[in-house]
């Protein structure tokens, strides 16, 4: 019976509709997803980052829904518990958690490429909507994705610190960090691409496949920080460094100490950690590259050429406020977000170009002062930093005759010695040409409009490597980048170039190999006249 019954009523059906049946698609059934997305992430240890793995709350990241094209079929944002829910109006082929951060008008996001074409991303294929999802990103992979959003989770920290601190929204930045990609170094390296808008910061991620035994520092919240501080003063206030590596044990240029050392004193500050440090590998085979305490007297070499004395002497300037543990008792305790809006205060200084010293003396003067300058002497003598003496390497100058750079007319001249070879060198610290505090000699110099500026070295010496009295030439602009060089092996080291009115810096400095000589560094200057201004045509009458 059932099987003559089956045809009989297809057939009545298609005869009543007088046309052949149509079959419809039954539509999409809608899913909602839920749960939480947690990372894994390691904290320093004296051997290397820790065995021990917390899991954290992803905060703020983004979760896409994504069909089988891996088109969006929905999006969200993680709460700050890591918590999401996320209606989709068809089942997802693909849940994506991108290590991606859209928060108070915070863009953060990690790349593995160079570019930042793409963006790292957990994903979870078919995921189940019929019970909450607990995801977490793991660090025992191949590609240790826990480290990209153990990396934006903390950038987050930075640009939240800096928004309480400012009130300045930063503008978006991408990290680029890959286990196994990222082999040279970490770095902050501006704005990628340029005129994008967009900035960069580029972190270690280890030799391939040698997590345990290699330099990787997306578990570093000190490093991350550091690097994010970097990206901070670049857009809200000056400049004074030059670039080049900054080993400890050394007193290098003030302005590349300066840079570095605030620097790693944005990474404490935002932490409220005075420990500052740099793990290599995992325990128990692993071991720390940096292990700096910036409450305890600092170790080795210290004044304006320490970056160890920045960052510590910075530290000491905040410490005691509510949150930041002052362990030394060194009497000053400035709030964090005074002193970093007295570095924004350099931004629009067309003069600006500091060190340490004149910092010090910026936020020690005026009729508000920040700090008086006799509690910031007796902070300096307690914490065992040299204050008003040892000479251009005196934390605190008393005038500006103390400063650095120095001031240089034009026309004028001036006279110093250039030692990269005495070790230990003369100020102290070992001997060090291509950037220590003895080897260069810095000059600013005001043209007072557009003209041609004319530099003049006159060494004693044949200039030579051979006997060691090789110097250079350099003049650079204020965001310290190169303008021109000179780099000869004569006595006489020449450069003209048209500047712009305003401040320009000139750096004398050891070619790099090791050279002592005295020299005289010569200005000149010529202002072209003034281009008559343009008229507009009369209009013309009817």
């Amino acid at each position: 019976m059932l099987r003559s019954a089956l045809p009989l009523t297809l057939a009545l059906t298609a005869c009543a509709a007088g046309r052949p049946a149509v079959q419809h698609a039954a539509p999409p059934t809608p899913a909602t997803y839920r749960g939480v997305v947690r990372y894994e992430a390691r904290h320093p240890t004296p051997h290397g980052a820790s065995q021990d793995l917390e899991r954290r709350p992803a905060r703020f990241v983004e979760v896409v829904a994504e069909a089988d094209d891996h088109r969006p079929l929905a999006r969200t944002v993680t709460d700050a518990e890591g918590r999401f829910s996320l209606d989709a109006p068809a089942p997802a082929t693909e849940l994506a958690v991108y290590a991606h951060v859209l928060h108070d008008g915070g863009d953060l996001r990690v790349s593995g490429e160079a570019d930042g074409v793409s963006t790292h991303a957990l994903r979870v294929p078919r995921p189940d909507a019929s019970h909450p999802l607990d995801l977490v990103a793991a660090d025992a992979t191949p590609g240790g994705i826990a480290g990209a959003f153990h990396i934006v989770d903390t950038a987050l920290r930075g640009f939240d610190a800096t928004r309480a601190w400012t009130g300045v929204t930063l503008p978006p930045l991408m990290v680029y960090w890959g286990r196994g990609v990222t082999t040279e170094w970490s770095y902050y390296r501006g704005e990628r691409p340029v005129r994008s808008g967009r900035f960069c910061l580029e972190l270690l991620g280890g030799g391939p496949g040698q997590q345990r035994s290699t330099d990787t520092d997306e578990h570093d919240e000190g490093i991350i920080l550091h690097e994010f501080g970097h990206f901070v003063f670049d857009r809200l206030s000056s400049n004074s460094s030059t670039g080049g590596s900054h080993p400890g044990g050394f007193l290098i240029d003030p302005g590349l100490a300066w840079e570095e050392g605030r620097a790693t004193w944005f990474s404490s500050a935002v932490r409220r950690d005075p420990h500052y440090r740099d793990t290599i590998g995992l325990e128990p085979g692993g071991s720390m590259r940096v292990d700096d305490d910036l409450e305890r007297t600092p170790s080795g070499p210290r004044g304006i050429g320490s970056e160890l004395t920045v960052s510590s002497v910075l530290w000491d300037l905040i410490d005691g406020r509510d949150g930041w543990d002052d362990e030394d008792h060194d009497g000053v305790a400035v709030d964090p977000a005074v002193v970093l809006r007295a570095m924004m205060a350099a931004h629009d200084d067309p003069a600006a170009y500091p060190a340490l010293g004149t910092f010090l003396r910026q936020v020690s003067s005026g009729s508000a002062p920040v700090v008086t300058r006799e509690a910031l002497l007796a902070m300096l003598r307690a914490t065992g930093e040299p204050a008003t003496e040892h000479g251009a390497n005196a934390v605190l100058p008393a005038d500006d005759d103390g400063d650095w750079p120095s001031t240089l007319a034009v026309p004028g001249s001036a006279g110093g010695k250039i030692d990269g070879l005495s070790n230990p060198a003369p100020s102290g610290g070992g001997a060090r040409p291509q950037n220590g505090l003895d080897a260069l000699r810095v000059y600013r110099v005001q043209m007072p409009g557009r003209g041609w500026l004319g530099l003049e070295l006159l060494i004693e010496g044949s200039g030579q490597p051979g006997d060691h009295t090789d110097i250079d030439l350099e003049l650079r602009d204020h965001r310290g980048e190169l303008v021109a060089a000179s780099r000869g092996t004569g006595p006489r080291e020449t450069l003209s170039r048209l500047v712009d009115a305003g401040y320009h810096y000139v750096y004398v400095r050891d070619a790099g190999t090791g050279n002592r000589a005295s020299y005289t560094l010569r200005t000149r200057g010529r202002v072209l006249p003034a281009e008559p201004a343009t008229v507009a045509p009369a209009a013309r009458t009817r």
